[in-house]
């Protein structure tokens, strides 16, 4: 659907910064929003259209699996594990750090 971005990480596509909310062993459920093990995920609405109207498919949810993160980002309009579910730790480059932040 052209979501992410053409790089040099596995797949082809380009590395996303997004935070790691769960791991192995946790319980995903998706329906308006994400829970994790029962407990809201703030911040997480699941959109049914992308910008373009196109219908957004989005993971089911269930148990992490072993050696896998569940990603995602406070904006809400991100493409992260929402959609695509979770994925392999060893995908993992390194931690993003603020280095400066503007806000008005």
């Amino acid at each position: 659907m052209g979501y992410l971005r053409f790089g040099l990480c596995a797949g082809r596509v380009a590395p996303l910064i997004k935070t790691v909310v769960a791991t192995s062993g946790q319980v995903i459920e998706i329906h308006d929003d994400v829970r994790i093990d029962g407990r809201p995920l703030p911040h997480s609405r699941v959109a049914r259209t992308d910008g373009q109207r196109r219908e957004m498919v989005h993971y089911d949810g269930g148990v992490v699996p072993v050696d896998t993160v569940f990603l995602h980002s406070e904006f809400t309009g991100s493409f992260d594990s929402r959609y695509f579910g979770p994925l392999p730790m060893d995908g993992i480059l390194g931690l993003a750090r603020k280095v400066w932040t503007y806000a008005p």
